[in-house]
C-alpha cells in the first residue's frame, strides 16, 4: 500500500484528489508531504488559547483550503465548520471542535510523514 490508498482509509476522498491534480499521483503526494509543514506553519489552537481570535480564524481559513484542495474530507469538514463558528461568534463551540480535529489531523499527519 502507498500514501493514497493510506490516506483514503483515513477518510481523504483520494478519488476527487487524484482529480484536481490530473490523476498525476506523484504531484498529489507531493503536495499531500506539504501538509505537516502547513500545519505547523499555521497552528490554531494556541491563538483562539490566547484569546488571538483573528489569528485563529486565519490559521484556520487557510487550513480549510489546503485540506480541501487535497480532499482530506474530515478535516476539511471541520475546518469549514470552525470558521462558520468563529465568525459567528461561537468561539466555544469552534475551540471544541478543533480540539476534536486534532486526533484525525495527527492520523493524517502521522500516515504522510510515514512516506517522506
Amino acid at each position: 500500500m502507498g500514501l493514497i490508498e493510506d490516506i483514503a482509509l483515513i477518510g481523504a476522498d483520494t478519488v476527487d484528489g487524484l482529480t484536481r491534480f490530473m490523476d498525476n499521483s506523484a504531484l498529489y503526494e507531493r503536495m499531500l508531504k506539504k501538509l505537516p509543514q502547513v500545519i505547523e506553519d499555521n497552528p490554531v489552537m494556541p491563538f483562539v488559547r490566547s484569546g488571538d481570535l483573528e489569528t485563529a480564524l486565519s490559521n484556520a481559513h487557510t487550513l480549510k483550503g489546503v485540506v480541501g484542495n487535497l480532499s482530506l474530507t474530515p478535516l476539511y469538514n471541520n475546518y469549514t465548520e470552525a470558521v462558520n463558528l468563529f465568525r459567528s461568534g461561537e468561539t466555544a463551540k469552534a475551540e471544541e471542535l478543533l480540539e476534536s480535529t486534532l486526533e484525525i489531523q495527527r492520523q493524517f499527519v502521522e500516515c504522510i510523514k510515514k512516506y517522506d
